[in-house]
């Protein structure tokens, strides 16, 4: 929660729905695994794990970042209203403040104690919805939305061995309903062979005008503990490339903990 991972995803989730919002048409987000919602960063959890420290953390106080991040920094400043950073917002709670009267979130969480936390979190008005089904179930059933325009953020928690292979298997079936939406896709960066072949697996069922940003702040460790993470990203909106090429080499210089790099291809 809040980890160099986040900044990076939410970063480009932002842009991305700023981009929607610039037209009048209604728009869907389609967030396949949404999670909890709201994170707190005094809980027991994240005294265990507090990876946001080297994160969102290191930013808070930054003077005058690149566009992209002080963007992001601004949301989350909103569910910290003191000023003090005590609240990280998930990828679905993000989605919300940007929703228009017609817009809509389709939010899926499918463990019993994460949808409910969702719910809790979430604002219970008419464009939020929160399903609790399996997120690749979701990517045949809820595509396209009668919006027909939106984004598809898919972030599985990478815990069985081929989740990897299964997105890049998803993304095409999905492409052949709801071709001309945004595609924004998270992967963790520890094997970039692998990550090549599921790029190659993506675009051979479908994936056309594709981006990709990869962040290390960190050499890969014996441990397996994250330190890069990848988007892949399809319909990507103009300007993204532009920002990224700002936003990443300030990222991985700021957020560095040694050896550390970015990519955009």
């Amino acid at each position: 929660m809040g980890n160099h991972a986040d900044v990076l995803k939410h970063a480009v989730l932002l842009f991305c729905l700023d981009a929607l919002r610039r037209k009048p048409a209604p728009f869907a987000v389609l967030d396949t695994h949404a999670g909890r919602g709201l994170y707190d960063l005094a809980s027991e959890e994240a005294a265990r794990s507090p990876e946001w420290r080297d994160g969102v953390g290191r930013l808070w106080s930054w003077p005058s970042p690149p566009a992209l991040v002080e963007r992001y920094l601004s949301a989350v400043r909103g569910f910290n209203a003191d000023g003090t950073l005590r609240t990280y917002p998930g990828s679905p709670a993000l989605v919300t403040t940007l929703l228009r009267a017609d817009d809509v979130l389709m939010a899926c969480e499918l463990h019993p104690e994460e949808h409910a936390a969702l719910r809790r979190a979430l604002p219970r008005t008419g464009g939020v919805q929160v399903h609790a089904r399996d997120g690749w179930e979701a990517l045949g059933a809820l595509l396209p939305p009668p919006q027909r325009r939106g984004l598809v953020l898919i972030d599985p928690p990478y815990e069985a061995p081929d989740e990897l292979l299964r997105a890049a298997r998803a993304i095409g079936p999905a492409l052949k309903r709801f071709g001309h939406g945004v595609y924004l896709w998270w992967r963790p960066l520890k094997d970039i062979a692998a990550l090549d072949a599921a790029d190659a697996e993506a675009r051979l069922h479908g994936a056309r005008q594709t981006l990709r940003a990869d962040l290390w702040t960190a050499a890969p460790s014996a441990d397996g503990r994250l330190v890069g993470s990848s988007l892949f990203l399809i319909n990507a909106p103009f300007g993204l490339d532009a920002a990224l090429r700002q936003g990443l080499p300030f990222l991985a210089e700021a957020l560095t903990r040694g050896r550390h790099g970015w990519r955009l291809s």
